[in-house]
């Protein structure tokens, strides 16, 4: 608004949105069309002192990529930039740079520290294809521009019931017998891997997805609104 790119009424009503279907309200500004996401990014940077990237021109080192894993980049919507393993610093770009929880969880799963640049949520996007996964990407179709918003997925702790607590109090039993901590152990790991290759399956459907609109784009067999059409 200070900038002169949005109007109170406009932000209200993006505000209302919001409220409605949920998601960030960078990304639902940008979904009505009062604002472009050159405009946010260059926004953010002035109002927070932050510099912005155009990942679209920015190669980056080989190190970078090595200092954040694929999938926590997509979790997190982020991408590596620059690394410097003296320090165990790496700079990400990322379209929220005031979402301080997700960087604090961030830092604890690369085991880095963090700088913060700007840049789009849909180059980020991109970018992580390109680099990581070697698709050719293009600017001619995105996820914002068919007003998509891919969801991510936690896992929450059940509600507390008594046969839940019976299992609780039966698992810490457990624990107390010899070799079970082994066991168990191994059970999480097992656990872990599998939800690691689920969340693997769902980015590699995402990325088909996302490629096969971007075809359907280029060759005038599908447009925005169409696509918009069939799913609100």
């Amino acid at each position: 608004m200070d900038a002169g790119l949005l109007s109170e009424t406009q932000l209200r009503s993006a505000l209302a949105e919001q409220r409605k279907w949920g998601g960030k309200l960078g990304l639902t500004l940008v979904h009505m069309g009062y604002v472009d996401e050159s405009s946010m990014v260059h926004a953010l940077s002035r109002q927070l002192a932050i510099p912005t990237v155009d990942l679209e021109q920015h190669t980056p080192a080989p190190l970078a990529l090595q200092a954040l894993r694929a999938d926590i980049a997509e979790r997190y919507t982020v991408f590596p930039i620059a690394a410097d393993p003296a320090t165990k610093t790496v700079t990400v770009a990322t379209a929220d740079p005031t979402n301080v929880e997700a960087f604090q969880e961030l830092a604890f799963h690369s085991g880095q520290r963090l700088q913060v640049v700007v840049a789009s949520a849909s180059s980020i996007e991109r970018a992580i294809r390109r680099h990581y996964h070697g698709e050719v990407t293009s600017t001619t179709a995105t996820p914002l521009s068919f007003g998509m918003d891919e969801p991510t997925f936690e896992l929450a702790p059940p509600a507390e019931s008594e046969p839940l607590s019976v299992a609780v109090r039966a698992a810490s039993a457990a624990l107390a017998q010899p070799g079970r901590e082994a066991e168990l152990a191994q059970r999480v790991e097992e656990l872990t891997q599998q939800v690691a290759g689920l969340e693997r399956m769902v980015a590699q459907q995402a990325r088909s997805l996302r490629a096969m609109l971007e075809l359907l784009e280029t060759r005038g067999l599908v447009t925005r609104d169409d696509y918009l059409a069939k799913v609100r």
